[in-house]
């Protein structure tokens, strides 16, 4: 199983200040549920869990990046036994709080440095808390962080003159919006939905975006003709993608 040290930068993310300049101005409300999530974050650098409970309800739902749930036992149990070198806070932004009466859902994200040996491993991580205010005070009740699907590959070098041949419109499923794959400054583009991703090259064939953890191979006929590409996800699943102009 992968390090789990990302379940300690989860709530210690609000150890450093809170507000860019450019965020938006918060309601006096909403500030005190920001003040009780960064008190959270204050007490597990600390190391200090019986503070952190006060604000952490006992049937609080932990969810971690891989969708497994986590008792508030268990979490506390992993806090103490994360390295040391791991207490330090981090620069959360892209606050986002909405209130629904005695309801606070937070929404935050921050990125996430973890050192292995010789390597600088990065998470760009997004975490939702939810919190419930009971006899005057905010008590987390449900808290969810997951990565965001930021590609680290890195591209190599490939004759842009082959570009040509996957120049064209791709059809993802009968009915769907399709893909106009395009070429532009020596560059291969993918135009989907709205959104518009450089094609970087991880072999003459295959490519991949940024913001995703996929990647695609393109397929050739028997006369050297390109017919589609195979997408592969990050699970191994596939998706067969034809091409249809």
């Amino acid at each position: 199983m992968r390090p789990f040290i990302a379940l300690l930068i989860a709530f210690c993310i609000h150890a450093t200040p809170l507000f860019a300049a450019d965020s938006p101005k918060l309601s006096a409300e909403e500030q005190e549920v920001i003040n009780v999530s960064k008190s959270l974050g204050d007490a597990a650098n600390r190391r200090d869990y019986k503070a952190w409970s006060r604000f952490v309800a006992d049937d609080c739902i932990f969810s971690d990046d891989d969708g497994v749930l986590l008792t508030k036992s268990q979490l506390i149990e992993h806090l103490k036994a994360v390295p040391t070198e791991y207490d330090h806070g981090v620069d959360p932004r892209d606050y986002i709080v909405h209130l629904y009466g005695n309801v606070a859902v937070v929404s935050s994200r921050v990125t996430d440095h973890e050192q292995f040996t010789d390597a600088d491993i990065i998470s760009e991580m997004r975490r939702t808390a939810t919190f419930i205010k009971q006899n005057g005070s905010w008590m987390l009740i449900a808290s969810q962080w997951v990565k965001l699907p930021i590609n680290f590959r890195k591209p190599v070098v490939v004759d842009p003159r082959t570009y040509k041949d996957y120049v064209g419109q791709y059809e993802w499923r009968p009915g769907g919006e399709e893909e106009r794959v395009s070429l532009r400054d020596g560059k291969l583009w993918s135009l989907m939905e709205g959104n518009e991703d450089e094609y970087m090259p991880l072999d003459a064939n295959t490519f991949f975006v940024k913001s995703d953890l996929g990647s695609a191979t393109f397929l050739r006929d028997a006369q050297g003709r390109v017919t589609g590409y195979t997408y592969h996800r990050g699970d191994g699943q596939e998706i067969h993608v034809k091409k249809i102009k």
